[in-house]
């Protein structure tokens, strides 16, 4: 199969026409049933709008790659004439409860694709990451530096801590937090004046957005906990929770496994340090572990193209299955651990690839949705603009799914599979999976390294995806060449 490699963002098509966006938006909106939930929000309300009013015309200029402009609401004449204060209000009230307004969105979704498709997938994840939201304002309320593990530099602005799940065919946002980090000296990176220069409220205690606030100095590992322990009590849960190596460790294990009975196993890449792992009564590090099995228990794999080999080990009380894995060419390994013992190494390493489409996500967010664009001085406004980019997110992935990936109703089940595109999860192992490799196996680099490098960098990966679009389309027409063969991206 010919894979479209111009597809690889779930979102690049849907974003094509702004106009007939803006439509389906609109069609798309009575689905979720939002005015009857946001009904107990109209406290919030200014000037007589209605919450929901706001909201969809929030996401309109979302949307129309605007923030609040009044020409744009005097230009689409559906759109009520608000003015842009009574916006800012709502945008920085407290008393909003955003994280139940995302899940609400969430659920929907979850009930709109169960009634219109006869999706079984038994295999479901949750996936979590963070990534950093830059802002360029100092007195941008609880704003600071922060690491940026690509750059190696410490701009302004927070850590965004994103909960997904992946239903077999799609991801959406289930929850988030904001974090933020102290530095050396406690003091988040900025000096007493630019601490005092910041914006600052106050909040009743039984407020949503004072519970915000405090996650701002939480740990990510206790607060992932509490998000997946929110998330499966509002009905969701899954077979695997994926995550890479920075949140991979025994608290987050441990909380993960205490979930539901242990009904979810946990999946990521580890890190190749001096943690220690009981192997037959003997308590190893990964070194010690790959000098000590890896000519004895090798393994080769034709897909993958490395050498591997897995054992059974205890982390911590916790009983877990390792598989060390080296790729051709490199001298390095690379650790995936998991706490479902059946697993092989093939479906190990197609499951841990699901992980890259919360990457995806990010991407598609700050790119065509402006996540982190807002340099509202209220954290409040900051939380609220957040949840709108992963609101209209998640609506776009529905409209996505179904003018791309199935169909609305049983008429083309029979051959749904010949006439679909193939859904991301699937182009992502192919696609990534196999270039990748392929660089690795040519250049002697790291995988995780590279995928992530490519989808932070919005230059190289747009280029890139430029390239392989080409490539594709050449390949599609191998009249237009000499020789088709050289240039052949089927996988």
């Amino acid at each position: 199969m010919s894979t479209k490699l111009n597809n690889l963002s779930e979102l690049t098509n849907v974003l094509k026409d702004n106009d007939k966006i803006i439509e389906n938006v609109y069609r798309l909106m009575p689905f979720f049933k939002l005015e009857r939930f946001l009904s107990v929000f109209n406290k919030a309300k200014n000037k007589g709008v209605e919450v929901s009013t706001l909201l969809i015309s929030l996401i309109t200029f979302r949307l129309s790659g605007k923030s609040i402009p009044l020409n744009l609401a005097q230009r689409l004449s559906f759109l009520p004439k608000i003015d842009d204060n009574t916006y800012y209000r709502f945008l920085n009230n407290s008393r909003m409860n955003w994280r139940s307004l995302l899940i609400r969105v969430a659920k929907q979704f979850t009930s709109i694709v169960k009634s219109k498709t006869d999706n079984k997938s038994k295999i479901t994840c949750f996936v979590i990451d963070d990534t950093d939201i830059e802002k360029t304002g100092k007195t941008i309320e609880f704003v600071g530096k922060i690491f940026n593990h690509v750059t190696k530099t410490y701009p302004f602005g927070f850590k965004m801590l994103l909960l997904a799940f992946w239903d077999g065919t799609s991801s959406y946002s289930i929850d988030f937090s904001f974090h933020r980090e102290k530095g050396t000296k406690g003091n988040f990176g900025l000096n007493d004046k630019e601490l005092k220069n910041q914006f600052s409220k106050k909040r009743e205690s039984k407020l949503p957005s004072y519970k915000r606030v405090k996650e701002l100095d939480s740990s990510k590992i206790t607060n992932t906990i509490t998000m997946l322990k929110r998330a499966v009590k509002n009905g969701y849960i899954a077979t695997y929770v994926l995550m890479d190596s920075w949140f991979v460790n025994d608290q987050m294990i441990k909380g993960i496994r205490a979930i539901k009975n242990g009904a979810m196993h946990i999946l990521g890449m580890c890190k190749m340090d001096n943690r220690k792992y009981s192997i037959n009564n003997q308590e190893l590090n990964s070194h010690q572990i790959v000098a000590k099995h890896s000519r004895k228990k090798g393994k080769y794999s034709k897909k993958f193209k490395s050498h591997y080999f897995s054992m059974q080990a205890e982390y911590k009380g916790e009983t877990v299955k390792l598989f060390y894995v080296q790729y051709n060419h490199s001298k390095n390994w690379n650790l995936l651990l998991t706490t479902d013992l059946k697993l092989s190494f093939v479906q190990t390493v197609e499951l841990y690839q699901i992980r890259w489409t919360i990457e995806v996500m990010f991407k598609e967010c700050k790119q065509y949705l402006g996540l982190g664009r807002s340099q509202n001085t209220d954290f409040d406004g900051q939380i609220a603009d957040t949840t709108l980019a992963l609101i209209t997110h998640t609506i776009l992935t529905l409209q996505k799914r179904f003018s791309a990936y199935e169909t609305m109703g049983g008429l083309f089940r029979d051959t749904q599979q010949l006439l679909l595109e193939m859904n991301l999860w699937e182009r992502l192992v192919k696609v990534f999976i196999k270039m990748v490799l392929e660089l690795i196996e040519i250049l002697n680099i790291d995988m995780e390294e590279v995928i992530y490098k490519l989808l932070q960098n919005d230059s190289v990966s747009n280029k890139l995806l430029t390239m392989l679009k080409a490539m594709v389309e050449v390949n599609d027409n191998p009249k237009k060449v000499d020789n088709p063969v050289l240039i052949n991206v089927n996988i």
